[in-house]
C-alpha cells in the first residue's frame, strides 16, 4: 500500500495505462505477424525466384524497422513506466513471480530485434539461404516473446490453483512459476493473439503495397492477394473467444455476458469487427480476388485496431474487482481476510503514506474536517480507477443521493456492485470517505453532518 500515488488529472492513471497498452498490443501483434509473413513469403519467393515479391519484402522490412520496431519499443517502455506508476503493488508482484520469465522474454526480444535489423540490412549482402534463415529466426524470437508475455498477462485474470508464496505449503518456487505461466486461459489466449497477429500482418501488407508508387495496379493486386490469406483466420476469433471465456472465473464471464453492460458492448464490438474482417478477407479477397485501394486498407487497419482494443478492454475489465484475480484488488489492497482485518483495525491511511501530503503527519490528517480527510482515503483506495472530473468520476454517480444512501453504498459496495473491491479501513475513515463523496458531488450545497450516521457503525458491527 505504501507507494507514491500517480495522479493524471482529468484522465486518470488507469486510462493512461489503457491507451498506451492498447497501442502497444496492436503494434506488437503486427510485429509478430509480420515475422511469419516475412519468413514464409521469403521462403516461397526465393524458391520461385519471384522478383516482385522479393522487392516488396525489402520495402516491407523497411516499414517494419521504421514503424513497429520504433513505436513498439517506445510504447513498450511506456507500459513499464505507466504500470509502475499507476499500480506499483501489482507490478512488483508480477516482477517477483515472473522474474525469470521476464528475463527469458527479453532474450527472445533481443533475438527478434537483432534478427529484424540483420534481415533488413542483409539485402544484397546475405545469401538467399542465410537471408531466409534470418527471417525465420526473427519470427521465432517474436513469437516466443509473445508466448511468454501471454502467460504473464493471462495469469492476472486466471491464476488457477496458483497460491501466493506466503500461503503455498510444500510448493517449490519453480512449480509455482510454471503453474502461474501455464494458467487456464493460456492456450486459448495464445491462439486468439496469434490470429490477431496474422490479421495485422495481412492488412499491413495491403497498406504498404498501396503506398509504393513504383508498382502498377496489377503488381499491387498480386501482393495484396498473397497477404490476404493472413486475414482469413480472423473469422476463427469467435470459436476461440468462446473457448477463452469458458476458462474464465464465473464472475468474469458474468460481467462479459451482461453483468457489466460496458464489457458486453465492447465484447460485441470486438467479435463483430473480427467477423467483418474475416468475412471480407475470405469472400472478397480470397474467393473474388478483389483489389484493395489505399483508403480501404487503412479502414481495415482501423477496424482491426478497434477489434483488438475492444477485446483488450474486455480482458482488463472482467478482471475486476481484482488486478490479480483472487489475490490483489484493483486498488492494490491484498485480498486476504487477514490483511483486510488489519486495515480495518489500523486504518487504510496508516498504510498509505503517500495518499496524504508529505508535509503533514497522520495525526494532522486525522484532525482534518471529515470531507478533507476523506480525500486522502479516496486517494488510497478509490482513485486508482475513479478520477474526479475524469473517467469513472464519482460526481455523477453520487448526484443528489442522501447521506444515508451513500453511506450504505460505501459500506456494501462489493455486494451492490460485484466488480468493486470492498471498503477497508476504520469506521471513521468510511465516514470521511462518505463526506468527501458528498462534498465532491455538490460542493456548494455540502453541509457537514451533526452526528455519525448509524449505518457506519452498523456496517462494521456486522463484520464488513
Amino acid at each position: 500500500m505504501d507507494y507514491p500515488h500517480f495522479e493524471v488529472s482529468r484522465l486518470g492513471a488507469g486510462m493512461l495505462v489503457a491507451i498506451v497498452a492498447i497501442i502497444h498490443v496492436a503494434i506488437a501483434h503486427l510485429a509478430v505477424g509480420a515475422g511469419l509473413f516475412l519468413a514464409l513469403a521469403h521462403t516461397i519467393a526465393t524458391r520461385r525466384n519471384d522478383r516482385l515479391m522479393l522487392d516488396f519484402l525489402r520495402r516491407y522490412s523497411l516499414f517494419l524497422v521504421l514503424v513497429p520496431f520504433v513505436a513498439g519499443a517506445v510504447t513498450g517502455v511506456g507500459i513499464w513506466v505507466t504500470i509502475g506508476l499507476a499500480s506499483p503493488p501489482s507490478t512488483s508482484a508480477l516482477i517477483h513471480l515472473f522474474v525469470w520469465g521476464w528475463a527469458i522474454e527479453w532474450v527472445f526480444f533481443i533475438v527478434e530485434i537483432v534478427a529484424g535489423y540483420i534481415y533488413y540490412y542483409g539485402w544484397g549482402r546475405l545469401t538467399p539461404e542465410r537471408h531466409t534463415a534470418v527471417a525465420w529466426i526473427y519470427f521465432v524470437g517474436a513469437f516466443m516473446s509473445l508466448f511468454i508475455i501471454n502467460g504473464i498477462v493471462t495469469f492476472m485474470l486466471t491464476p488457477g490453483d496458483w497460491q501466493p508464496p506466503a500461503e503455498a505449503v510444500g510448493v517449490s518456487a519453480q512449480l509455482a512459476f510454471w503453474k502461474a505461466l501455464f494458467n487456464p486461459s493460456f492456450w486459448p489466449s495464445l491462439f486468439l493473439r496469434t490470429i490477431s497477429c496474422l490479421a495485422f500482418a495481412g492488412i499491413s501488407v495491403a497498406v504498404v503495397a498501396n503506398f509504393v508508387r513504383d508498382y502498377t495496379r496489377e503488381q499491387r493486386h498480386r501482393i495484396i492477394n498473397f497477404g490476404s490469406y493472413w486475414l482469413a483466420p480472423f473469422g476463427l476469433m469467435v470459436p476461440f473467444a468462446v473457448w477463452y471465456f469458458a476458462t474464465l472465473p464465473e464472475d468474469s464471464r458474468r460481467f462479459a455476458m451482461g453483468g457489466a453492460i460496458a464489457m458486453t458492448l465492447f465484447m460485441a464490438f470486438g467479435l463483430v469487427s473480427s467477423l467483418y474482417i474475416g468475412g471480407y478477407a475470405y469472400f472478397g479477397l480470397i474467393r473474388q480476388k478483389r483489389y484493395i485501394n489505399r483508403e480501404t486498407s487503412l479502414l481495415l487497419l482501423a477496424v482491426a485496431f478497434v477489434a483488438t482494443g475492444a477485446m483488450e478492454f474486455v480482458r482488463e475489465g472482467v478482471r475486476k474487482p481484482y488486478l490479480i484475480h483472487g489475490y490483489m484488488y484493483s486498488n492494490g489492497v491484498i485480498a486476504t481476510p487477514a490483511w483486510r482485518e488489519r486495515l480495518s483495525k489500523e486504518g487504510i491511511l496508516a498504510h498509505a503514506r503517500f495518499a496524504w501530503p508529505a508535509d503533514m503527519t497522520l495525526e494532522q490528517v486525522n484532525a482534518l474536517p471529515l470531507h478533507e480527510k476523506g480525500k486522502y482515503v479516496f486517494n488510497a483506495q478509490c482513485r486508482h480507477c475513479h478520477e474526479p472530473g475524469g473517467p469513472n468520476a464519482i460526481e455523477p454517480l453520487i448526484n443528489n443521493a442522501s447521506r444515508e444512501l451513500v453511506t450504505h453504498m460505501t459500506a456494501e459496495l462489493n455486494r451492490i456492485k460485484s466488480f468493486m473491491p470492498p471498503f477497508v479501513g476504520t469506521p471513521e475513515e468510511m465516514r470521511a470517505l462518505v463526506e468527501y463523496q458528498l462534498y465532491v458531488a455538490n460542493p456548494k450545497e455540502y453541509r457537514p453532518p451533526a452526528t455519525q450516521p448509524a449505518d457506519v457503525a452498523m456496517a462494521f458491527s456486522t463484520g464488513n
